[in-house]
């Protein structure tokens, strides 16, 4: 013991990072164990310590003695599998009758939900309502059921999924403390262990983080659940205006209605009377043109007489004209003919003429010539 008060003595940062006693959890003799916070540095520091052959044999004989409690806790432990059915049929009988009963209010609540969608266009009114009332009653006994569900699930947490997680945790402490051993053993160290210290607050830090953000999130979703109620008051506020409105457009439809009715029926009558007028007036257009039509057709079978008459007229004009026309074509022949040589002996004669006559002017015009020469000569 003086030597090693000397040797704490001598080695003054020996104390600072003395191990910190942890209790144990889970039955086991308690740990000392150094933390990173304990000496202002971090994990990889305090695992860097090395004990001395004493304090590395008293702590091997303490992670013994914890294994072993640890193995013959895990021993007596009973088996979770061979119990499961048991723990199950203990604790799943309550939770199964409320599944059970909840389906049924659900298949109830969508058969109510089809007779609502038949009933909706029918005039019968009653059924309708207690259709709708009866799928409120089903509804409220729906959330009623399965909040007790959700209660009696928070109240009944799976057992033996519990123990097979201690069964697991416990396995895997005995498995770092048997490792630490080997790492004393080996180099007087313990550094898995410390870094799984490490790491669990850590997690631990992380999960305390995680309710944290789950209290925010609560306050969150409380603070969404006011604004949310608000606005569904908003909102009721808002289809109580819109139903006071619409029963006012209804009102006010139905009195255009009624208007438009009476309007219809004086437009109808008013219609019929000139449809009727209108009516009589081509029926007397009618009678006037079946009269023209039939002054028409007598003028046409007038007029198809009168063609008759005319076209044998005409034929025998033309039979007639026909006789005519080959008699003067007989005769123009002939007069052609005696006009044809009539002309040419009138020819023949006019030349003869024309001939005499030059010749007849010749001598006259030489016998003037005469006449004229001998007169000047008489004058000289």
């Amino acid at each position: 013991a003086r030597r090693r008060r000397r040797r704490t003595s001598e080695q003054p940062g020996l104390q600072a990072r003395m191990p910190v006693t942890f209790p144990s959890l889970t039955g086991a003799p308690s740990l000392a164990v150094a933390t990173p916070e304990d000496n202002g540095g971090g994990a990889e520091e305090v695992g860097d310590v090395v004990l001395s052959a004493i304090e590395t044999q008293r702590a091997i004989a303490i992670l013994d003695e914890t294994i072993e409690k640890l193995s013959f806790l895990g021993s007596i432990t009973p088996d979770v599998l061979q119990h499961r059915d048991e723990l199950s049929k203990f604790v799943g009988d309550e939770i199964s009758h409320i599944i059970y009963e909840q389906r049924q209010l659900e298949a109830r609540y969508e058969e109510l939900i089809a007779q609502r969608g038949a009933l909706k266009g029918l005039a019968n009114k009653s059924k309708y309502k207690e259709v709708q009332c009866e799928i409120q009653d089903v509804s409220r006994a729906l959330r009623e059921s399965t909040k007790n569900l959700c209660r009696n699930l928070k109240d009944n947490p799976n057992i033996s999924d519990n123990l097979v997680k201690i069964q697991q945790e416990r396995t895997e402490l005995i498995e770092i403390l048997a490792q630490t051993v080997r790492e004393m053993q080996e180099s007087g160290t313990f550094k898995t262990l410390v870094m799984k210290v490490h790491g669990d607050k850590m997690a631990q830090d992380r999960l305390h983080e995680i309710v944290q953000r789950e209290k925010d999130m609560a306050g969150a979703v409380k603070q969404l659940d006011g604004d949310l109620n608000s606005e569904k008051h908003d909102h009721a506020n808002r289809v109580a205006d819109q139903k006071a409105e619409i029963a006012r457009l209804k009102e006010q439809l139905q009195s255009i209605k009624s208007k438009t009715t009476v309007d219809a029926k004086y437009f109808r009558k008013e219609a019929h009377a000139m449809t009727s007028s209108i009516l009589r007036t081509y029926r007397q257009a009618e009678r006037a043109q079946e009269t023209t039509i039939k002054e028409s057709e007598r003028k046409l079978d007038m007029e198809n007489v009168v063609h008759k008459e005319t076209v044998d007229f005409l034929k025998r004009k033309q039979e007639s004209l026909g006789t005519e026309l080959a008699e003067w074509t007989e005769k123009y022949a002939q007069d052609y003919g005696r006009l044809e040589e009539e002309y040419t002996a009138l020819k023949e004669k006019q030349l003869k003429n024309r001939e005499r006559l030059d010749h007849l002017q010749a001598r006259k015009a030489a016998e003037e010539e005469e006449a004229r020469k001998a007169a000047e000569e008489a004058v000289r």
